[in-house]
């Protein structure tokens, strides 16, 4: 499970042989986590969209990249 990318409070994770849709999974530092579909941000768990918004930014801005990266870890 690859960490894509670390922020201040959580950090950004992609697991191997996942289940569909495509997405990524967000863990806080505080332990608890959730899981965001990366082509519509919608939030899988309870965690508010405020406790991550650095992490939906990025995952946004780079929804390309973490689309080729779920196509090459869950073909």
């Amino acid at each position: 499970m690859p960490t894509l990318q670390i922020f201040p409070q959580s950090r950004v994770l992609m697991y191997f042989g996942d289940h569909p849709p495509p997405h990524v999974h967000i863990q806080l530092s505080d332990g608890r986590d959730c899981v965001v579909e990366i082509e519509t941000l919608k939030i899988i768990g309870k965690i508010s969209y405020r406790e991550i918004k650095d992490a939906l930014d990025w995952i946004e801005i780079e929804r390309n990249f973490l689309g080729h990266e779920w196509q090459r870890c869950n073909a």
